[in-house]
């Protein structure tokens, strides 16, 4: 090969090096540098390299899914930080819709989309849609954890107390007691648990004209908080 072309064939080399497309930053990685610039105090950018790492993430497959919601559920956090209501409810439903995009993800994460998103609605004032939420969340953590767990009684009187300020009396009492079932169940009928139930269930009776038995649920529950002083 004569010289000159041993110059052109070089200059070709280096010239495509230089024209060459850099490797594209993936989304996880896009992503962990949005945790540091969050560590770092600097929220601006870290919502930056989370939009752009959304952007990045395929949704194809079922992990491709959940990962693009587990992005738009750290974006909507950062949301929520700065009290942009909308925009994080935006990302919690398009996580929620990604999520339950068949082949569904786990419900353990679709349960705390869900409940972000009543938790949303309800800071908003718009109590029927977190109720709706709230009583999904209920059913799914009752099939995945059973009647019993305390994550389940737990909704039990989120949802009670949120059917008793919508004004939904007979629906209140029936979470009340709900609860009272599952967490005498599970801490004996004469606890500190057990009473505080017995207190909403009477708040709960006493709005809806139940007065008498109100009282002696009341009653019950001072018993109850009497019993376990002496027992100190």
């Amino acid at each position: 090969m004569t010289r000159v072309a041993l110059c052109l064939l070089a200059a070709l080399i280096v010239g495509c090096a230089a024209t060459s497309v850099a490797p594209a930053v993936t989304a996880e990685a896009l992503r962990q540098q949005a945790v540091a610039r969050r560590s770092e105090g600097k929220s601006a950018e870290a919502e930056n390299l989370l939009g752009q790492a959304i952007r990045a993430q395929p949704t194809q497959t079922r992990d491709q899914r959940s990962a693009a919601a587990d992005l738009r559920r750290e974006l909507a956090s950062l949301r929520v930080a700065g009290d942009d209501l909308v925009g994080a409810e935006k990302l919690y439903r398009e996580a929620l819709t990604l999520l339950e995009t068949a082949p569904r993800g786990a419900d353990a994460a679709i349960i705390n989309l869900r409940t972000q998103l009543a938790g949303l609605c309800y800071r908003q004032s718009r109590f029927d849609e977190a109720a709706d939420f709230y009583r999904t969340v209920l059913a799914l953590e009752v099939t995945l954890l059973g009647e019993t767990h305390p994550d389940p009684l737990g909704t039990m009187s989120i949802l009670g107390g949120l059917e008793l300020k919508r004004g939904n009396f007979a629906e209140a009492e029936t979470l009340f007691r709900r609860q009272l079932r599952g967490v005498q169940q599970v801490h004996g009928a004469e606890k500190r648990e057990t009473a505080s139930v017995l207190d909403n269930l009477a708040d709960v009776l006493e709005k809806a004209g139940q007065a008498a038995e109100a009282t002696r649920l009341r009653g019950e529950a001072a018993r109850i908080r009497r019993k376990l002083c002496d027992e100190c």
